[in-house]
């Protein structure tokens, strides 16, 4: 059974997925209405309003005290298969057991249907077929033991309406899952597009200061420097004018993806807007000699990828970058100090001709 259990349907979910967080809180309910339930009938049969008989009171005490026992488990995540599994097997267990034990009951199979409906959801279709096909047999086999027995016509009909209700919930648990495969994809692409600049795919601001936070978060820990590297085109603006603003998208395009060629796959490269990019290198070295040596040779490497002319349709131009550059350690409190140095360091590169890399670090 558990080999027929262990499938991506079940165990492919994580606490992000978002059918699998509706599982869960499916199973919280589920867990919860089923042990009242249980007390209502134990209550109802003590009270002579609804009598079940000693072996049937004792099954449903029994499954009471066990679905406690599934509540206090299923408070850790981790136990989500174990949990549905055993709640799957005790129900079935309660219902057989008042199919044998309440013959005055004659809607008693009614509760497989309800069980079933469970399964599929909360296992997914195979163990929902392979309960359905449990009943099915139990019931055919059972039913010339029982004290009343169902006729032969009311065997056929619970097996078609059994068979029926679990193709229902076939199709229902196919749909549903591929509802929410779509609306994590559409989500996930929501949250790319607001976390990407639309025309080179780079990330953007938002996303940037995220990494930085987080490089900054790491470099407390470990004691490790970062770099930070603020570029802005010289003469974007004039190949944007005389040549047009496709040609312009062209060159931004280009520029992020030589951009991208010259860094580690660990480093972020960022479109701020406009013409300016960042370049954010996280946790390079524990020395500041270390970062700046590192740093500057990714610099002189950017420099030299960016001087290479540009073939942009009929078009063959030049933009250098001028490139402002600062250190970054994880005592930085604010993060937006590290971008305004780094901005400044640039503009210091713009007044000395562009095409160059400046340095400006945190005074002590």
């Amino acid at each position: 059974m558990t080999a027929l259990l262990d499938t991506p349907e079940i165990l492919a979910g994580t606490d992000g997925d978002s059918y699998r967080v509706f599982q869960r809180r499916f199973l919280n309910t589920l867990l919860i209405g089923v042990t009242g339930l249980s007390a209502f009938f134990l209550l109802a049969d003590w009270l002579d309003l609804n009598h079940l008989g000693a072996a049937q009171s004792q099954a449903t005490g029994v499954y009471l005290l066990l679905n406690l026992g599934l509540i206090a488990l299923n408070r850790d995540q981790r136990m989500y298969l174990p949990v549905t599994v055993s709640l799957t097997f005790i129900s079935f267990a309660l219902i057989t057991s008042a199919l044998l034990f309440v013959p005055g009951d004659e809607l008693r199979v009614v509760w497989y249907f309800m069980a079933i409906a469970g399964t599929y959801i909360l296992l997914g279709r195979m163990p929902g077929f392979l309960f359905t096909v449990a009943t099915i047999a139990t019931i055919v086999v059972a039913n010339p033991r029982l004290q009343l027995p169902f006729s032969t016509l009311a065997v056929t009909t619970i097996t078609l309406s059994l068979l029926s209700s679990s193709l229902f919930f076939f199709a229902f648990t196919s749909y549903a899952r591929s509802l929410y495969r779509r609306l994590e994809q559409s989500n996930a692409h929501l949250v790319e597009l607001s976390m990407s600049d639309t025309l080179t795919r780079l990330p953007n601001r938002r996303l940037l200061v995220e990494r930085l936070q987080r490089a900054v978060v790491e470099g407390r820990r470990n004691g490790r420097l970062g770099a930070l590297m603020f570029l802005d085109l010289d003469r974007f603006k004039e190949i944007n004018d005389t040549l047009g603003h496709d040609i312009g998208d062209l060159l931004l395009i280009e520029i992020s993806r030589r951009l991208q060629a010259c860094v580690r796959e660990m480093d972020t490269v960022a479109r701020m807007g406009g013409d300016e990019f960042i370049v954010l290198l996280p946790l390079i070295a524990i020395d500041l000699e270390g970062v700046l040596l590192a740093a500057k040779t990714v610099g002189a490497k950017i420099l030299e990828a960016l001087n290479e002319p540009y073939q942009l349709a009929e078009h063959r131009c030049l933009s250098t970058p001028s490139i402002g550059l600062t250190v970054f350690s994880g005592d930085v409190q604010d993060v937006e100090a590290i971008f305004k140095r780094a901005d400044s360091a640039m503009y210091q590169a713009k007044g000395a001709g562009g095409n160059c890399v400046r340095t400006l670090l945190l005074k002590a």
